[in-house]
């Protein structure tokens, strides 16, 4: 396979993993919010924006953060490189370059979905009830999409390429949701706003990253900090928990020529985990901060290895 197409589905499936991310992201934190005691507008919405660290863009562009600006700003601004349609504009440039890779019936899916998507309007998603139908109907669609790409596509070097770009993206955004959800949030309430918040930001953490019944099943004891850290970072069978991505990205790459410095950057990430004290981090918001900002360059290195390994830079000819 050329690197360049390789390159192409390894971003596929990245932007792929992101526009869920994304549409689940915005209605679990809308849920949310309805739940919570009258907290200011800006400090409501505003941790949405924070997950992928772009205050400062947001607010030098739109002043403050509202329900109107934010979602606009996550769904329709294309000046926002992390956009949902943004996103959609990626997943249809990279797979024109994969059209011999996917299966044709789930290529015309991904078109027909990303037409779904170009046709989204700011009045459309202006409401809670109509932005909400629309971003699940995405989601539902993007979880058939994968489905078919898992049942149908064959199982080769394309395939483990896919692999290996979920479960990187997932992991990270894993990351940055429980780092924003759980600390951020809270940041500007009193003391008494912070006992009735606490009950429900972990509850949101899990229900942002669709854990919450997996969560009450398995665990069985009441939402917790350090339980949900635990769950969420350390378990082994939770699909979207931190420590499974890893190992799932591992097997991915050990299936691949080349591996051995990728798999060392990922497990320096596994170490960090194994390191880890869930209950005091869950009582510390500015060290669970900086500990989850650590996973996060930690897993800035695991993609600069992958490119370093698979996709290298064209050298230029003498």
């Amino acid at each position: 396979m050329l690197a360049r197409v390789a390159e192409n589905i390894y971003w596929l499936s990245r932007y792929f993993e992101r526009a869920e991310s994304t549409v689940r992201l915005i209605n679990a934190h809308s849920n949310l919010l309805m739940d919570l005691p009258a907290i200011d507008d800006h400090d409501g919405w505003m941790p949405l924006i924070s997950i992928n660290g772009q205050d400062d863009e947001f607010l030098k562009k739109y002043g403050s953060a509202n329900e109107h600006n934010v979602n606009h700003f996550l769904v329709l601004d294309k000046s926002n490189p992390g956009s949902l349609i943004n996103a959609f504009l990626a997943i249809q440039g990279n797979l024109r370059s994969c059209r011999d890779v996917v299966p044709k019936n789930v290529y015309e899916d991904i078109n027909s979905l990303c037409r779904k998507v170009f046709d989204v309007s700011d009045s459309t998603i202006s409401t809670p009830s109509s932005r909400h139908e629309i971003l699940k109907g995405v989601e539902g669609r993007l979880q058939a999409i994968a489905n078919g790409l898992n049942c149908n596509m064959y199982h080769d070097l394309g395939y483990l390429m896919m692999r290996m770009a979920c479960y990187l993206e997932r992991a990270d955004m894993t990351s940055r949701i429980i780092d924003v959800q759980s600390t951020r949030l809270t940041a500007s309430n009193t003391p008494r706003e912070l006992m009735a918040i606490e009950a429900q930001r972990w509850v949101s953490v899990l229900r942002t990253l669709s854990a919450n019944q997996m969560y009450r099943q398995h665990v069985r004891r009441p939402v917790n900090g350090p339980d949900t850290l635990a769950f969420l970072l350390s378990n082994t069978r939770l699909p979207r928990s931190y420590t499974f991505c890893l190992q799932h990205l591992a097997s991915s790459v050990k299936a691949l020529q080349r591996s051995d410095a990728i798999v060392a950057a990922i497990d320096t990430q596994l170490e960090k985990l194994s390191g880890a004290c869930f209950t005091t981090l869950s009582q510390d918001p500015a060290g669970l901060h900086d500990f989850l900002d650590e996973l996060q360059l930690g897993m800035l290195g695991v993609n600069a290895e992958i490119y370093k390994t698979y996709f290298p830079p064209l050298q230029d000819s003498e």
